[in-house]
């Protein structure tokens, strides 16, 4: 009962930290280095990550970090020390940056003469916009909501790096006994939510757990394609391409559904809610068994 009511009290705090969430970071991130709808040039050395949303930037110096990048614009003039990710935006490596961890990139690349990338290097060049304008408003939701997870995910990795660093390193253990009780946890809300949907507090709180099981299913993935890679910036890109292919999972069938085949729409509705079950199980799961990675027995260093 004890485990519930601070799984409770986490949740609520969660809520609450989002809307302060710039304020609070406190890991690797500071105010000059978060670009949110402005246009914003950095000529000094930077240290710590870059964080770009909605927004431009122009780095013409060295950054002591990784640069994220997510529905915006960045032009990158100089050597980045650790990881460059893009989602849904537009990347430009000048001649001869250098990019000393691992560039990730989803939506629009450009890379001049003699850029270098020690890490490793994964690029899906693609027009998104053009998503939100040829397929249906169920795509167009999932799109948008996979956004919101994904740039919720990104804050609250910063925000409590080290917490979600222990889960995802004991991700691995007890997969069976977090399963169930995440499927508990999760059944047990969803009665609670049919009989209290009309409060508006009950129907959020709801969303924010499954999108926090959304993001630690992503991490989880991300550690089995990156075999477990304990680098201290290696989160971000486990939970980035975990949450990448888990949208692909999700969105991608949809698109090949004709219109009034309601027999396949059912069958990939079933599929759907599988998956989301799945995902929320063992998320909730990992929340409750490591206490939101309290427990940092676990933590290894890097």
């Amino acid at each position: 009962m004890n485990k519930r009511i601070k799984l409770v009290i986490i949740f609520l705090l969660f809520s609450l930290l989002i809307p302060g969430a710039v304020s609070a970071a406190k890991n690797d991130l500071t105010i000059s280095n978060l670009i949110v709808l402005e246009d914003q040039d950095i000529n000094g050395v930077s240290c710590g990550n870059i964080t770009v949303v909605l927004g431009s930037t122009d780095i013409d110096s060295n950054v002591l970090g990784s640069v994220i990048v997510v529905f915006g614009k960045a032009s990158i003039n100089g050597t980045v020390s650790g990881d460059v990710v893009s989602a849904f935006g537009e990347v430009y490596l000048k001649d001869k940056s250098e990019v000393m961890g691992n560039l990730v990139s989803v939506g629009k690349l450009e890379m001049g003469n003699e850029v270098k990338v020690n890490g490793t290097k994964v690029s899906i060049n693609f027009d998104y916009i053009s998503l939100f304008k040829s397929n249906g408003i169920i795509i167009n939701t999932l799109i948008a909501g996979s956004l919101l997870i994904l740039i919720a995910g990104l804050i609250l990795i910063t925000i409590f790096t080290s917490r979600f660093r222990v889960m995802s390193y004991s991700m691995g253990k007890a997969l069976s006994r977090r399963m169930i009780l995440g499927a508990l946890v999760v059944v047990s809300l969803t009665i609670i939510l049919a009989f209290l949907i009309f409060l508006i507090a009950v129907p959020v709180f709801y969303v924010l757990i499954i999108m926090l099981a959304d993001i630690i299913g992503s991490i989880y993935l991300g550690t089995v394609i990156f075999k477990n890679n304990y680098d201290r910036s290696a989160i971000y890109i486990e939970f980035f391409v975990g949450h990448i292919l888990i949208s692909i999972i999700k969105i991608v069938p949809l698109i090949f559904i004709p219109s009034g085949y309601y027999t396949a729409l059912m069958i990939y509705g079933i599929c759907f809610i599988a998956v989301e079950l799945a995902l929320a199980s063992f998320g909730i799961g990992t929340v409750i068994d490591t206490g939101f990675g309290r427990n940092k027995k676990d933590l290894k260093v890097s």
